[in-house]
């Protein structure tokens, strides 16, 4: 064997372990990716479930007295004529 096959053999090797580096380092991020995506598709489908939950809230009927009681405790709205008192919780002097 002369020198120039052997050189031409020691490239080719060397080509050889690169490339399979580069391979195994393209299987890794390619296994990193189908993880991030196995996670992602977890949470989409719990926040469609939230979404559709949310959903089916908006649109369920609510009869007027169970709207009244909402808007007197969220909102402290009162009915025309009726009386609103806030009482303070610092004690009196007496």
């Amino acid at each position: 064997m002369d020198t120039r096959e052997t050189l031409v053999r020691i490239i080719l090797v060397a080509l050889l372990l690169y490339s399979m580096a580069s391979l195994m380092a393209v299987g890794r991020e390619l296994r990193q990716s189908e993880l991030m995506l196995a996670d992602m598709q977890q949470d989409r489908e719990q926040l469609r479930a939230m979404n559709a939950e949310l959903e089916d809230e908006l649109t369920e009927e609510k009869s007027p007295e169970e709207m009244q009681q909402l808007a007197r405790e969220r909102l402290g709205l009162v009915l025309p004529g009726e009386k609103l008192f806030y009482f303070s919780t610092t004690d009196r002097e007496g």
